[in-house]
């Protein structure tokens, strides 16, 4: 199976994230993630409708709460809000953190607008154990996950292959991405597409990272090149 790549855009302006999609629509991404944690609080919805609307390839909405690794802290209330008008201005995707209140009313809501639901747990601290990070799966899958992201912290080498193992086993069943975080956690990134996992992310260019250990998109397809993997 081809490895499917998400870019997420961390764009500050409106005026800057419509280059920005299509340089990673060139660049040959599956997904591609809206950072609205980013963006300029006095960007509009009915902005970013324009914008949906000029994407070919699916987009995903994402509000990071502060403590699960967001740009900024925000009013709680208002944060849920925007992605929910995410979901009815057209975005395929909206990412909803498992820690958010009132999860399951949320992701029925996001449903209802037609968008699909990621919901992601970051740890941003260690890898948990196996059993501990099944659960975490269990509870977004009960939550009504479409697609299930859990990503941790690695620490060392046994980290990554703890993911991939738990990738390449909930696969067989549920839509999951799951990865470490972090300069160690760089081998889960690239290879957990080739253990099962829906998509894995990579950055538009060096410095437009989202998160530690993100790999540029032409680096890593480069290297899916070179393990003949990429068709």
């Amino acid at each position: 199976m081809k490895p499917r790549i998400c870019v997420p855009l961390p764009a500050r302006r409106l005026s800057d994230l419509v280059p920005m999609i299509r340089r990673a629509e060139a660049s040959g991404a599956d997904f591609v993630e809206i950072r609205l944690d980013h963006m300029n609080a006095l960007t509009t919805m009915d902005d970013l409708r324009k914008v949906v609307e000029q994407a070919s390839v699916p987009l995903i909405a994402t509000n990071r709460q502060y403590q699960q690794g967001g740009y900024r802290r925000q009013d709680e209330g208002q944060r849920v809000e925007a992605l929910l008008r995410a979901a009815e201005i057209g975005f395929q995707y909206v990412d909803v953190e498992l820690t958010t209140a009132e999860l399951e009313l949320i992701i029925k809501r996001v449903k209802d607008h037609g968008a699909r639901s990621i919901v992601s747990h970051h740890d941003l601290e260690r890898t948990p154990t196996e059993s501990e990070m099944e659960r975490i799966v269990e509870s977004q899958i009960e939550a009504g996950a479409d697609v299930c992201k859990l990503v941790t912290t690695a620490s060392n080498i046994a980290d990554n292959i703890q993911c991939l193992t738990l990738t390449q086993r909930i696969s067989e069943s549920t839509k999951i991405v799951c990865f470490a975080m972090g300069r160690k956690g760089a081998l889960s990134r690239a290879f957990s597409p080739l253990f099962g996992a829906y998509f894995t992310f990579a950055s538009l260019e060096s410095g437009l990272e989202t998160a530690s250990g993100q790999a540029s998109i032409d680096d890593l397809k480069e290297l899916y090149g070179r393990l003949g993997v990429d068709e």
